[in-house]
């Protein structure tokens, strides 16, 4: 074959490949709106660059019939006594299927690594690593010009416990744990320069105390919907526990509490000032007796551990869980959960009854664009006392029950595949020379 065609074939061939990759994205509104995508620790996190009920859709490795998505879906101000307040620039809908919602377009920010402060399974400090990013979100179309959302987005690639508002302990403090997984997803939810109604109403006399926040978490089991629901109580894996610590009743595990609860006075377990060991244990172990015979020292690891000078109290976590199920009545594997705690204004530390109300799931009728008609939607919704700066909230996701992810993320992509592609070409047409 003659080179001069040979070369020009191959050029024609690329060129056609190039236009043809970016005729599939232009007018695509979803890829226009696409953010960068975030993969680690086996999670593959989908990322929309808008503002609004589906920002983060995770998946674990391939199955994309299994996923959990994660968004904010409004905002508003409400009165001392809860009523909401619906003037303009004092409430914020993000959802594109609400009536009268606004698009708010966030920037990405650079993908970095780092170390999250936290607690080992002992109750000591340690550095958990992880991968973040940021996404920073103007609201003049809805609310003061000054007024932003930064949403950071973290993946945890190993397991520890994380702290709210931070591993700290004080005196008559609150300290709130909860676990991470390797493929945990957690986010730090910022609001700053909210400028809250002063003299609203018709007659200008309602003012604005509070700020309510529509989170929409949504998930997909075997392809088909589920609706978020809050479990009851706390989660316990009972079978790990009896592998662990030789307990195999609820009853049995919390009398192993109450009875440590009373000795334990170091981070570690240990009264005696004798060595620490991994697992927690130190020279004054107890043993549980039951069934006529002695049960083996309990290692309290994992999902079972108690108080070692923590907020725990004999509980696997401190936030408020919540699960999924389907129309079939089917149990999703994947799970969220947040804390019945904020911070405000840099320091201030608010709770429940102290400041936070939630988080729970409430269904809306919602009015919908297009026909206005209105219909059903199920948030979980925090309330928060009326902040002068800014507000920061974090909550957490997970695709298995147990923690985590389940499967790998595949290694390859179409841009591997693009590459294999063009190189392959050029190879066909130089042993055509």
């Amino acid at each position: 074959m003659n080179r001069k065609y040979a070369i020009a074939l191959g050029l024609l061939l690329l060129g056609t490949l190039c236009v043809a990759q970016d005729e599939t994205n232009t007018g695509n509104e979803e890829t226009e709106t696409k953010g960068k995508p975030m993969k680690a620790a086996g999670l593959d996190m989908e990322v929309n660059k808008r503002l609004g009920s589906a920002m983060f859709t995770m998946f674990a490795g391939n199955n994309s019939e299994d996923s959990l998505s994660f968004g904010l879906a409004k905002i508003l101000e409400v009165t001392a006594d809860g009523t909401e307040i619906t003037e303009d620039k004092h409430v914020c809908k993000f959802d594109k299927e609400l009536k009268d919602n606004v698009e708010v377009i966030c920037e990405d920010g650079d993908e970095t690594k780092g170390q999250y402060a936290g607690l080992d399974e002992n109750g000591n400090k340690t550095n958990i690593p992880y991968v973040m990013s940021v996404k920073t979100c103007p609201l003049s179309t809805c609310q003061d010009s000054a007024a932003t959302i930064k949403i950071k987005s973290y993946i945890f690639t190993s397991g520890g416990f994380i702290c709210q508002p931070d591993c700290e302990q004080g005196e008559n403090k609150t300290m709130l744990q909860s676990p991470v997984f390797n493929g945990t997803a957690k986010w730090d939810v910022e609001i700053e320069g909210w400028k809250f109604c002063e003299t609203c109403g018709d007659n200008n006399d309602v003012a604005a105390e509070k700020l309510k926040i529509f989170f929409a978490i949504a998930a997909k089991r075997k392809g088909k919907s589920a609706q978020a629901r809050k479990n009851k109580g706390k989660q316990f894996d009972w079978k790990k526990c009896e592998i662990d610590a030789g307990i195999s009743k609820k009853e049995d595990f919390e009398e192993s509490v109450t009875k440590r609860q009373a000795d334990d006075k170091r981070p570690d377990g240990n009264t005696d000032g004798g060595s620490k060991k991994p697992d927690g244990a130190g020279g004054n172990q107890s043993q549980d007796k039951g069934k006529g015979k002695d049960r083996k020292p309990s290692k309290m690891s994992g999902k079972c551990k108690p108080a070692r000078g923590t907020s725990f109290e004999g509980k696997p976590e401190d936030q408020e869980s919540f699960g999924f199920a389907d129309s079939d009545g089917g149990n999703a594997t994947m799970t969220f959960r947040m804390y019945p705690m904020a911070k405000i204004d840099g320091t201030e530390v608010i709770e429940a009854d102290k400041g936070f109300e939630g988080p729970n799931v409430t269904e809306v009728q919602e009015a919908m664009t297009g026909s206005g008609e209105t219909q059903p939607r199920k948030y979980v919704v925090i309330t928060v006392k009326k902040f002068s700066t800014k507000l920061v909230y974090d909550p957490t996701g997970d695709m298995s029950e147990s923690g985590g992810t389940t499967t790998p993320v595949p290694s390859s992509s179409p841009a591997l595949g693009i590459s294999f592609y063009i190189v392959s070409m050029f190879v066909l047409i130089i042993n055509m020379l």
